[in-house]
């Protein structure tokens, strides 16, 4: 018998897993948020999501050769440890989790965010405070439902809910292509945008590298995934892919359902997939449609959630957080304590946030809409730091450990080359995005995001001193399977 201590083996397929990917892609972007794309690069809206994907593809690299060697829960950290030590690897852990607090926030307001314009621009109707308070707090409640599941079933409930969401959208979007008139190769070239491939750097350094930061949620369940190291990276490529086109696609039926002259009103409004596709479907079937993604984003939701839960509980089965009660699995085996925690930290945040949101800029569609871009900024800001550092350990692990023999070119694309690009592309879009647009209330994102990076390193360093870093599964897990894991890079060659 299993043990009940442990997560649930071989629960997750490699369909399940890509649909996991998909989660944390999608429900934040398409239909919806293409607004960026369409202002800034305007007829050529579809290469930032192409470039955005490729990048993707690109520094995601070293990531994906880190899941052929060690399945952990705990995610990202579970690299920077293993190149880094035990102190960068926990002060890795802490950012990630700190990034999926933002994370939940903007999730809630995405949700709020996505009703309340959707009466306001077709009906005119706005719907009272706390009526988007409620949509906020509900959205968190459903997202630990979805969390707390056994992971087959999870991924079970994503696969359906999330392939019937993309089939409806691409139908819509494939309807809004065929009416239009407006159709044209234009809108596939690069050269359409008005100022040029500068105008395409934009778009793509401010939404298309961030519209895919979701897409390792499946590195949270690589334990519980069939022949992990063989499907956690083709996961990713599968959702990664199956995303980009779909976003592509919407994108594409965003520009040319309307004249050119129309495409800045487009650009300009907070729900372009709205004022673009009112010309050739009703508007009670585009309100159809958007609660169904909106039903669904709750659903898809728990995927993100169900990572932040076993990041969590990974710290807490480290040792770093110690704390019985975290590191008690329900009797599905699934951290639901843990998932508890999150739910109740993401409440208060979020009843906090909007509070201050009507406080200084009172409740209309555009502060329900400004709530979504700062909570999106502050978990940014997170998402980089948890991210970049993890990147640069996997060239240190494999200097230290000759014996998992990677080709010297293999250890210097994906160890060294990817990253040192991804962190000059960091600086790029993180100047273009954030700090080139340093008005408030991002300014006050900014702050937080800086505070809370401060506090991880101290708390780390804190408890360094203390000799309280704790165990490092991530490397008991790679000591005890490594005959497996130099075999199974031997059948690559």
């Amino acid at each position: 018998m299993d043990n009940p201590d442990k997560l649930n083996k071989n629960s997750i397929s490699l369909f399940g897993l890509a649909f996991i990917t998909i989660a944390g892609v999608l429900p934040i972007i398409a239909p919806i948020e293409v607004a960026a794309f369409i202002s800034n690069a305007q007829g050529a809206a579809i290469w930032p999501v192409i470039l955005g994907y490729l990048l993707f593809l690109a520094v995601s690299l070293p990531i994906l050769e880190y899941t052929r060697i060690a399945p952990f829960t705990g995610g990202y950290y579970g690299l920077a440890e293993i190149g880094f030590g035990k102190a960068v690897g926990k002060f890795t852990a802490l950012c990630n989790y700190l990034f999926y607090n933002a994370w939940q926030m903007a999730n809630a307001f995405f949700i709020g965010w996505l009703i309340v314009d959707t009466l306001y621009i077709l009906y005119g109707i706005l719907l009272p405070y706390y009526g988007w308070i409620i949509l906020l707090v509900f959205t968190l409640l459903a997202t630990f439902l979805i969390t707390i599941q056994h992971p087959k079933n999870l991924s079970k409930i994503l696969s359906i809910s999330i392939l019937f969401t993309l089939i409806i959208v691409v139908i819509s979007a494939v309807y809004v292509i065929s009416r239009s008139p407006f159709n044209s190769t234009y809108y596939l070239t690069p050269s359409s945008s008005p100022s040029g491939f500068t105008g395409i750097a934009l778009a793509t350094a401010i939404v298309g590298f961030y519209t895919f930061t979701g897409y390792a949620s499946p590195l949270f369940y690589s334990e519980e995934t069939v022949e992990s190291r063989k499907n956690v990276w083709k996961a990713i490529y599968l959702g990664l892919t199956i995303s980009a086109i779909v976003i592509a696609l919407v994108t594409y039926s965003e520009v040319a359902s309307v004249p050119l002259s129309n495409l800045s009103s487009v650009g300009s409004s907070s729900m372009p997939q709205l004022v673009s596709w009112i010309r050739y479907i009703p508007s009670i079937v585009l309100l159809i449609i958007n609660i169904i993604i909106g039903a669904v984003s709750l659903i898809a939701f728990g995927g993100g959630s169900g990572a932040q839960a076993r990041l969590l509980w990974s710290m807490s089965r480290d040792n770093f957080i110690k704390n019985s009660w975290i590191n008690k699995l329900d009797n599905n085996r699934v951290p639901r304590n843990a998932a508890l925690l999150n739910l109740v930290l993401a409440i208060i945040i979020v009843l906090v946030a909007s509070s201050l949101m009507i406080y200084f800029y009172g409740y209309n569609a555009n502060t329900v809409e400004l709530s979504f871009y700062v909570a999106g900024t502050l978990s940014t800001i997170l998402w980089y730091f948890h991210h970049f550092i993890p990147e640069m350990g996997l060239y240190a692990f494999l200097r230290k450990h000759k014996e998992f023999k990677f080709s010297k070119l293999r250890k210097i694309i994906s160890g060294l080359v990817v990253p040192i690009a991804g962190i000059a592309f960091f600086i790029y879009t993180f100047y273009e995005g954030i700090i080139g647009d340093f008005v408030q209330p991002y300014l006050t994102a900014v702050v937080i995001g800086a505070i809370l990076i401060l506090f991880s390193i101290i708390y780390t360093l804190y408890k360094r001193n203390k000799g309280e870093l704790g165990e490092s599964v991530v490397l008991y897990n790679i000591s005890e399977n490594k005959g497996d894991i130099i075999d199974s890079i031997k059948a690559e060659k």
